[in-house]
């Protein structure tokens, strides 16, 4: 076999095979990620792999029975991964936030029990410190609530993960009502890891934020996430916010026209600048496009539902002077969501 046709081969081979289900969800592609590892887990429902993975995905799609269900089949076959602990502690932990509070106070001791065995197993698991300051944070003293462990994680976590130990202070100011801290830790996120899309993405957010409104700054860290991998959604969804904010309408239209081109069934930059024109009751036709071409697949578990997008369209419509359009979409919204905001819009019309 000549080497060039040897090349070519492998070369189909690697396109074929694509990236693995955990590079997709960790980019956010769950929808793409989502019948891969289903396939696996057809192929073998022992893998505690595809358990554990499969989890993940159907609490990201809001079945959270099934998700501790496999998650506890994926920690029974191998209870010395630490990650299969933090896996069913994630999913009893949003399970507890549906229930009663019988309920709640079973699956809140499920969280730490859990989570208490992933830091056996790792003291310095990020993933699992991550969710503990919350954790702290919000359960009562009697169920081992404590502020003060809750602030001392972060330096722990810094030590492994700066950028991850930044956020982790961001999110302690925030309890704390300091926002006047949240550039400083962003700045130090990016310092730290210069090459970080979550980094840049949240640092970008803050700057382009109603009391900071740093837009040129804001564009150039939402620019640079884009660089660094155009393939993950973040960047661009700043991004199309924040030209908005500038009124940079040609920037836009090409920002909106690259990001559909990297990632085609991820449309949130679309509901990005549509929610932000909603709000600067600018350019209305221009939210009515974006939302309508937003609504026109399904989204990501993980960013605005349907019902939300039906909601704004409402909204724009109704700024619009199309009273009964607007009323149809706020109808669409409550069949989609009974608990949608939009049931106020339907009794108190403007």
């Amino acid at each position: 076999m000549c080497m060039r046709y040897l090349l070519f081969v492998t070369a189909l081979a690697a396109l074929a095979a694509g990236p693995s289900p955990v590079a997709l969800v960790e980019a956010g592609h769950f929808k793409r990620a989502l019948p891969l590892v289903e396939q696996r887990y057809k192929a073998n429902p022992k893998d505690p792999e595809a358990l554990w993975l499969l989890s993940l995905l159907k609490q990201e799609f809001h079945d959270l029975n099934a998700s501790l269900d496999l998650a506890e089949k994926a920690l029974a076959a191998n209870p010395k991964e630490p990650r299969y602990h933090v896996r069913v502690a994630e999913a009893a932990g949003e399970s507890a936030e549906k229930g009663n509070p019988l309920h709640q106070l079973s699956m809140g001791r499920r969280f730490k029990k859990e989570i208490d065995a992933a830091l056996a197993l790792d003291p310095n698991d990020v993933e699992a410190l991550q969710p503990l300051i919350e954790y702290y944070l919000q359960a009562p003293s009697i169920m081992g609530g404590d502020k003060a462990k809750a602030h001392a994680i972060p330096a722990q976590i810094t030590r492994v993960d700066p950028v991850e130990g930044y956020f982790a202070q961001v999110r302690l100011a925030s309890f704390d009502r300091q926002p006047g801290r949240f550039e400083e830790l962003y700045r130090k996120a990016v310092e730290a890891r210069p090459a970080s899309v979550d980094a840049r993405v949240g640092l970008a957010n803050y700057l382009a934020s109603g009391g900071v409104k740093k837009f040129d700054e804001a564009a150039q860290h939402a620019r640079e996430a884009i660089r660094i991998d155009p393939d993950r959604v973040g960047g661009h969804t700043a991004l199309a916010a924040i030209l908005v904010e500038q009124a940079k309408w040609r920037e836009l239209d090409e920002a909106l026209a690259a990001a559909e081109k990297a990632i085609p069934d991820n449309l949130a930059p679309y509901f990005s600048a549509a929610a932000r024109c909603l709000a600067r009751d600018v350019e209305l036709p221009r939210a009515e496009g974006y939302l309508r071409k937003y609504l026109s697949q399904e989204p990501e578990p993980n960013m605005a539902s349907p019902a939300r997008a039906h909601l704004l369209l409402g909204r724009v419509l109704n700024k619009q002077g199309r009273k009964s359009e607007a009323i149809a979409e706020f109808q669409t919204a409550v069949r989609l969501d009974p608990e949608s905001p939009a049931k106020l819009e339907l009794k108190n019309p403007k």
